[in-house]
């Protein structure tokens, strides 16, 4: 019998699309930089910020590496910039960079009945790969922190999916064994093959008839009013 349900975010819960590569989105950034005194220009810092990244993924000695875009930004500004900046600042120019990225933003249609109905049968998680810095209030923007007091973010260990020690961090919060939990997510290669192999079913948002590396899903749903009837064919 399952206990726990845990869930991917972006692309599952939330319909997103975001463009990092606009050099628009690094003109304004560029120009709201300067009201603190860090100069840099457009391509500068298009250019910095991909260094950055590129360089913390390198320092790491991790399978599946994660940054963390604070620490990005947190870097460039005092790279370009003349003092030592708060970390509220520094909160505030990587939420603006999220900002100035995003194309669309929403939440799945018919998400918010099927949570507050699973919520009252299960434990809710979240195991996804994901910036605290703008993670925690975008989904604060839809509404969603209320179905998720244990929330596994990338970001936060260094590390991402398909990395088993996220879904068993998960797990160990939710006090509940693999074979007790399912896991939603809509990336192949990054949910199926994590949660299988951390030992938990897994359920695919939006992906049909795929397998990777020989894992096959328990489940496949299309809208969130089929979800709880697929549920229902799991724990027969």
């Amino acid at each position: 019998m399952a206990k726990a349900v845990i869930f991917d975010l972006y692309g599952t819960l939330i319909d997103i699309q975001t463009d990092e590569h606009d050099i628009s989105l690094y003109s304004n950034l560029a120009q709201y930089l300067s009201y603190h005194m860090v100069r840099i220009s457009p391509d500068g810092l298009k250019r910095a910020y991909a260094e950055e990244v590129s360089l913390h993924m390198a320092r790491s000695a991790e399978a599946y590496p994660e940054v963390d875009v604070y620490k990005v930004f947190h870097e460039i500004m005092h790279k370009f910039g003349p003092r030592r900046y708060p970390k509220n600042i520094v909160k505030d120019t990587s939420m603006l960079f999220r900002a100035l990225s995003r194309k669309r933003f929403k939440a799945f249609d018919g998400i918010y009945d099927v949570l507050t109905s699973l919520a009252g049968e299960f434990k809710l998680g979240l195991v996804s790969d994901a910036q605290w810095v703008f993670t925690e209030p975008e989904m604060d923007m839809l509404n969603l922190n209320r179905f998720f007091d244990v929330r596994v973010l990338s970001s936060v260990y260094g590390f991402k999916k398909p990395d088993v020690r996220l879904f068993q961090t998960a797990l160990k919060k939710l006090k509940t064994k693999p074979e007790e939990a399912i896991y939603i997510g809509d990336n192949p290669q990054k949910d199926l093959v994590g949660a299988k192999k951390a030992g938990l079913k897994c359920v695919l948002f939006r992906a049909y008839d795929v397998s990777f590396n020989g894992l096959k899903p328990d489940k496949y749903f299309s809208n969130y009013s089929e979800l709880q009837e697929v549920l229902k064919e799991i724990l027969v």
